[in-house]
């Protein structure tokens, strides 16, 4: 089996996108930057996050104190965003600029989309909790923006299509 470093190098390799998962608050909003996401199924519609199990994300949904949350996927613009909610640097107000989802969890206005789930099924994967989520409500709200992307440990761009 590989060891720890090995893997992390091998899966630098692999270029994805940002997202910001939002839940719907409790006592305060919430927020984990997540990179490990993709759609799992069109009918019915599916997606699917997975958190760390040391994470307050995590804990927010294995406890019930959340049953929903809303996948934002980060405009590139939106780094900062990235980085508060990965635990990288602060933001004064991170909720600011944001509407509310069906379920009650925050969008982000300037993100590229968002998708707000209830959670259909989860399971564990190691150290990390795979959530499947029900796709209540998908929107686009920039289809001309570019992603945030992140590569060999490093945040940039992917341009937009034309």
């Amino acid at each position: 089996m590989t060891d720890a470093d090995a893997f992390r190098a091998a899966m630098g390799q692999f270029a994805t996108g940002v997202t910001v998962v939002t839940f719907p608050p409790a006592d305060d909003p919430h927020g984990i930057t997540v990179n490990a996401f993709a759609s799992a199924s069109l009918d019915p519609p599916l997606v699917l996050v997975c958190l760390d199990h040391d994470t307050e994300s995590h804990r927010l949904l294995a406890d019930g104190d959340a049953d929903a949350f809303c996948v934002n996927v980060l405009a590139a613009g939106q780094r900062a965003l990235g980085e508060h909610f990965a635990g990288m640097a602060a933001v004064d107000d991170p909720f600011a600029d944001t509407t509310t989802a069906a379920t009650g969890a925050p969008v982000f206005a300037d993100a590229l989309a968002a998708i707000d789930c209830s959670v259909h099924a989860s399971f564990a994967a190691g150290d990390h909790t795979v959530y499947v989520g029900r796709v209540e409500e998908a929107r686009v709200l920039d289809d001309a923006g570019d992603p945030l992307t992140f590569f060999r440990g490093e945040w940039g761009r992917a341009p937009a299509t034309d």
